[in-house]
């Protein structure tokens, strides 16, 4: 069985901007925070600045990467007209702007269409 997911193609436009938008700042961030230099700084603060420093990069990183995939799922379920079911529709709905995240799903029955 398969759902559509009832939502604009203005809106599924705008919420992969959106969510490419995060990614790009979000690279920006853990690239900026990764080239923090501790050059002239004591061992005791340069070690409490790596400290600082590893882990938020790897987090933003991740973060970056996760907002990258969420705009590329929202691209191709856009561009390809993928056909979903129910819980996947309700996945990429929570992707959307708040005002959105009440989309109707629809059931689809025999062939079906993506997007309506």
């Amino acid at each position: 069985m398969t759902a559509t997911l009832d939502v604009p193609y203005a809106v599924l436009k705008a919420a992969r901007e959106r969510w490419d938008a995060a990614a790009d700042e979000l690279e920006g961030a853990w690239r900026r925070l990764a080239g923090v230099s501790v050059t002239g700084l004591s061992a005791t603060v340069a070690a409490a600045v790596t400290g600082f420093a590893e882990p938020w990069v790897d987090e933003l990183k991740a973060a970056s990467q996760l907002a990258a995939g969420y705009a590329e799922e929202l691209f191709l379920f856009n561009r390809m007209s993928v056909l979903v079911d129910e819980a996947e529709a309700a996945r990429l709905r929570s992707l959307l702007p708040w005002v959105e995240h009440d989309a109707p799903i629809r059931e689809v029955g025999g062939s079906g269409v993506g997007l309506p």
